[in-house]
């Protein structure tokens, strides 16, 4: 998702670290006790660990983007295949790959697809950001019914978020010059705004929050906020025919990738800095913009909330031993934030250019595609994950803001 791609992830030779040291074979979980030492003596005793891959066609190089669940499925989207992989949560079997003219791996990230999944929770009706185009796919049927083209510039559309209240998608173009979001309703399939962001380098993951009737993005950097900022849209103006930005939340030295809303007013940035920056998640007030809590963990693309362990997880296939951002040495790794007392309580070892994750909380179960290049996860595939245990609460997580 990241468009700059500013590290190469295919890494043959790893750094040794604690972390990696106290994995087992086979990408099992961390030793508890080496990690807990490694994270000052906080480690959740029901630690994520790895249940299983599952192998996926074509994957010797592998090249994938973002992904989604649903009803008991997990998508996929798939660039080394030009296709949608689904994956039954139940069986972790690969059950279906959708094609229908999907583009397939180009000559960048940018100018590569499918790279980005929206779905309309319950329909097996999803939205998918392609080279120049949305793709709406019957997942049921296993067809693409309808192309929506949205550019000529042979670059894809990324991440897209969707408003269940006002049945509005909304996916940005990050690689465009300048980039720009668009905005669809799911009731007749037809764009009904665009909104440009003349000074950004770049956009990333977005969200609908329902509170504050509202689209949020995180914006890789403007004049005012270099290192990323987040946006927030009101849907309203989005209505009106006018999108605008009503706030903006600087974010420092962050370069903002993955998004999520947690529980109470929480708003968790996923941050993949420049070499010789600290490694850091944020998580703020997503009315306010104020930053509750800086989490030294990072190196992320997408991240996900899972409500019910309470948790984020973070693959961060740019996660160094030092802690600080650098061009090589990547230990992939897999972060769990606790939501309530927002610190970071476990880490696993995940597979190479692990950046893309889905969440089945229905199965407890997480998936994050990889790339060969690792001698834990020898070829490329999907990495099924436990959630594991919640921290707190169905009380603790919806007391007020």
């Amino acid at each position: 998702m990241q468009t700059q791609f500013r590290r190469c992830a295919l890494v043959a030779a790893l750094a040794l670290s604690l972390v990696v040291a106290a994995c087992g074979g086979g990408g099992s979980s961390p030793d508890a006790t080496a990690i807990s030492k490694a994270m000052g003596g906080q480690q959740d005793a029901a630690a994520p660990a790895t249940k299983t891959t599952i192998a996926v066609p074509n994957s010797t190089k592998f090249s994938f983007d973002l992904s989604y669940v649903d009803s008991g499925k997990y998508y996929l989207a798939d660039r080394s295949n030009a296709a949608i992989d689904v994956v039954d949560t139940s069986s972790n079997t690969l059950v279906k790959q959708i094609k229908g003219g999907f583009f397939g791996i180009g000559p960048t990230p940018d100018t590569s697809g499918p790279a980005s999944i929206v779905g309309i929770p319950g329909s097996g009706i999803l939205y998918v950001g392609d080279v120049n185009s949305i793709k709406i796919v019957d997942a049921n049927a296993g067809q693409v019914l309808q192309t929506l083209q949205i550019s000529n510039s042979g670059n894809r559309v990324d991440a897209g978020c969707y408003d269940p209240d006002d049945q509005l998608m909304m996916f940005a173009s990050p690689a465009e010059s300048p980039p720009f979001v668009t905005f669809i309703s799911t009731r007749n399939q037809t764009i009904v705004a665009k909104q440009t962001f003349q000074t950004s380098t770049g956009l990333e993951a977005c969200v609908y929050d329902g509170r504050s009737k509202s689209f949020i993005i995180n914006n890789d950097g403007t004049p005012a906020n270099p290192d990323g900022e987040v946006d927030v849209i009101p849907v309203s103006s989005v209505l009106a025919g006018a999108p605008s930005v009503s706030k903006v939340f600087p974010l420092g030295a962050c370069a903002p990738t993955g998004l999520a809303l947690g529980p109470h007013n929480d708003m968790i940035v996923g941050c993949d800095p420049s070499a010789g920056n600290p490694l850091i998640t944020l998580i703020l007030n997503r009315s306010s913009g104020e930053i509750f809590a800086t989490i030294p963990f990072g190196g992320v693309d997408q991240i996900a909330y899972d409500p019910v362990t309470n948790r984020y997880l973070l693959p961060a296939r740019h996660y160094t031993a030092s802690g600080i951002a650098s061009d090589t040495s990547f230990v992939p790794t897999l972060g769990t934030i606790d939501a309530t007392s927002r610190t970071l309580v476990a880490r696993l070892a995940i597979g190479n250019n692990a950046h893309s994750i889905g969440i089945d909380s229905a199965s407890g179960q997480a998936y994050l595609p990889f790339a060969p290049g690792i001698a834990a996860f020898p070829n490329g595939g999907i990495q099924v994950v436990t959630t594991g245990a919640g921290a707190a609460s169905n009380s603790d997580r919806n007391k007020g803001d």
